[in-house]
């Protein structure tokens, strides 16, 4: 393969997209959509911080479970988790049941972001705003705190609370799944491998939907696990996952060259300066822009195959495309 030639982009504050619907049109049980993830976002927050903060009481490993805290809290847009939450009870399934699975989820994408950000991969300094947990604590630590998260996770969803012994077995093979070599771990293999170098959209789309799409599908499945729908149902969470995920990789490449550095988080560019394929590089921004769209309705048309009102995961789905951060 050859060598990609370099693309500069000027950060803007212009929209990435077309505007489409506010999150304040969507309504779940004669509720605003919006109120009621936030309200669900506090609980799986105080449930994340319980089953870190009992781990914080031995002496001699103390400070790796003081680096988790600090790589956990307060974290990103917790998108994973809500995304488990919203397809359980859009399913009918009790929301509370979704609590532990996502706090697995999110342990897990903590995870690959340490790894992700250690210099011998990405080597990025900043991650959420402030120093990116290897710059924070020595390297080794970070290292362990990932593969932590990574056990803890599983350690988890083998113990999660009001599920029963299949459901809970259900959970662990679709995590180990999505998070293996066939998934997150092959998106990651992707985008290190393709540095520098010019790649198709089939070899991108494989990348972004390891990379990123693994895990939304992964929370999607949970939510359906949680649920117990049938296998006609998941086909079409499934097919939504696929296609939003990978629309919402496509707007964080154009997020990355597009938003400042006070709300990215990170100077704006640097994986276009690290030679990183992404949409951009590949597509072209119209149509990397066209692309995102297009998947975007492509999975809203998934959700009316649910058969029940999709309020909560049609708001994350818009979160997910229409956003500059």
């Amino acid at each position: 393969m050859s060598k990609t030639k370099k693309t500069v982009f000027k950060p803007s504050s212009a929209p990435l997209l077309s505007a489409q619907a506010e999150p304040g049109d969507f309504f779940f049980q004669n509720q605003p959509a919006e109120l009621f993830l936030q309200t669900k976002i506090l609980s799986f927050n105080r449930r994340l911080k319980e089953l870190i903060s009992f781990k914080k009481s031995s002496d001699l490993q103390k400070e790796l479970f003081l680096a988790a805290s600090y790589a956990l809290f307060p974290g990103g847009k917790k998108l994973r988790p809500q995304i488990a939450i919203a397809a359980a009870a859009t399913l009918g399934g009790d929301w509370q049941k979704a609590l532990d699975p996502a706090c697995a989820l999110e342990m897990i994408h903590i995870y690959s972001l340490i790894h992700d950000d250690l210099p011998c991969m990405d080597n990025d300094d900043l991650r959420h705003g402030k120093p990116a947990l290897h710059r924070a604590y020595p390297e080794w630590l970070a290292l362990l705190t990932g593969d932590f998260l990574l056990t803890y996770a599983i350690e988890i969803l083998a113990k999660a609370r009001r599920l029963k012994d299949r459901q809970r077995l259900l959970l662990i093979q679709t995590l180990s799944s999505k998070a293996g070599g066939l998934g997150l771990l092959a998106g990651q293999y992707l985008d290190l491998a393709s540095e520098n170098k010019q790649i198709s959209w089939e070899t991108l789309k494989k990348m972004h939907l390891g990379k990123t799409g693994s895990l939304i599908s992964a929370a999607l499945e949970f939510g359906a696990i949680i649920a117990e729908v049938n296998e006609k149902k998941r086909r079409s969470l499934r097919s939504f996952g696929h296609k939003i995920g990978l629309a919402y990789q496509i707007v964080d490449d154009l997020i990355e060259i597009s938003s400042p550095e006070t709300i990215l988080g990170k100077p704006p560019g640097s994986d276009l300066a690290k030679g990183k394929a992404n949409a951009l590089t590949v597509l072209g921004l119209k149509k990397a822009q066209a692309t995102a769209e297009k998947l975007y309705r492509s999975a809203l048309a998934d959700l009316k195959k649910l058969g029940r009102p999709t309020a909560l995961l049609e708001l994350l789905a818009h979160k997910m495309v229409y956003r500059i951060f």
